[in-house]
């Protein structure tokens, strides 16, 4: 029984190890904050394919596509 168990927790922690970074929620960009993803094709970050950027005003601005691969990052405004 324990085997069965330890087994199934296993299975889970290595599913949810390889779900993409986008299937998570991203942080929400607080206000006061300017905040800017960026969205790679693959794992090592070599190819940028998109960027949303939040910008201390509330305008946002995007370009490119969204992918699994995503660095987030937030500056305070000034």
């Amino acid at each position: 029984m324990i085997r069965r168990v330890l087994a199934a927790a296993a299975l889970t922690t290595a599913a949810l190890a390889v779900v993409p970074t986008a299937a998570q929620a991203l942080p929400a960009c607080r206000a006061g904050y300017m905040c800017n993803t960026q969205y790679y094709s693959d794992a090592a970050h070599t190819n940028l394919v998109g960027v949303k950027t939040e910008f201390c005003d509330g305008e946002v601005s995007t370009w490119g596509r969204l992918s699994g691969y995503v660095v987030w990052s937030t500056s305070p405004c000034n």
